[in-house]
């Protein structure tokens, strides 16, 4: 079940204006997660942050006008949902991935990380279900991975 919207949170379209506070976002969320190599400097994850702004459908949520999360789609791929660490379980992941399937009612796939229980209880909590899993060879990081579909609206 998804929570009622959070009467704070809101959701908008992010402009190139946004690329440093959301940077800031992404960074907090891959530091607060134990598991997850430390492969970039900030200047790096600023630089990140601003082309995916630039070149893909991103969105934003926030709370008292501060950006507290992101998700980034590119076609039918999620590349990016992250919620700042000190807004986890307040309804901002939640209000995004409705955004994103608003947004991909025919449905979208993306990938986490298989170790990354919190985030894989969170898409199958919302619908998307497991079709691959890898052993990581593939991706920057090297840590095992599994890619969610998420079917879409039935007509």
């Amino acid at each position: 079940m998804v929570p009622d919207r959070p009467t704070d949170i809101s959701i908008r379209r992010a402009n190139a204006n946004d690329a440093v506070e959301t940077a800031a976002v992404f960074s907090a969320a891959l530091h607060n997660m134990a598991f997850f190599p430390k492969l970039h400097s900030e200047e790096e994850h600023r630089a990140f942050v601003a082309r995916f702004i630039d070149s893909a459908e991103t969105w934003l949520a926030l709370s008292g006008g501060r950006i507290v999360g992101l998700a980034c789609l590119r076609g039918d791929r999620l590349e990016q949902l992250y919620v700042h660490p000190s807004f986890h379980n307040r309804g901002a992941g939640s209000l995004l991935l409705a955004k994103v399937r608003e947004e991909r009612p025919s449905g979208f796939q993306l990938w986490t990380f298989q170790v990354n229980a919190g985030a894989r209880r969170f898409y199958e909590r919302h619908g998307c279900k497991a079709v691959e899993f890898t052993d990581g060879a593939r991706n920057e990081e090297k840590l095992p991975d599994v890619r969610y579909v998420w079917s879409g609206t039935k007509s």
